[in-house]
């Protein structure tokens, strides 16, 4: 079972990309051919999410958002969001996977974006300030 709950407050708490900050390097890095998504593997972005959508044990769930489509691992406690055509950072595809550690719950993201840097970036940003409001939504219950 998935925690809808997770996805409902990180979608819907998405902001349109702003794209005056950048990523200090280091945080990322240029990876172009193969990549792992949370063990979804694609060549780019857009095969990571053909991989998601042909893998039994992944569903797709209704997305509030016409930027994202979301995906759900019917086995264990992550979730993917993959940007359409109406995002800037398209193609994109970032997981989050929620796991117990020291007696309580903690999270951790991976993203393959091949779109520009900028975008990418503000992608990254959006979703790091969100993240952050999910781990303090989760500390405090």
């Amino acid at each position: 079972m998935h925690n809808s709950w997770i996805l409902a407050l990180l979608v819907a708490s998405l902001h349109s990309p702003s794209f005056a900050q950048t990523v200090p390097e280091g945080i990322h890095s240029d990876a172009p051919g193969e990549s792992s998504v949370c063990g979804i593997i694609g060549s780019d972005a857009l095969a990571i999410t053909d991989a998601l959508r042909s893998d039994p044990t992944i569903t797709e769930e209704p997305s509030p958002s016409k930027r994202f489509e979301t995906y759900f691992s019917s086995t264990e406690t992550k979730s993917w969001t993959v940007t359409t055509k109406a995002d800037a950072a398209y193609p994109a595809v970032t997981c989050v996977h929620f796991f117990g550690s020291n007696g309580g719950t903690d999270m951790q993201r991976q993203m393959r974006c091949d779109a520009s840097r900028e975008a990418c970036d503000a992608l990254f940003l959006e979703f790091q300030a969100h993240d952050a409001v999910i781990q303090k939504q989760i500390r405090d219950r």
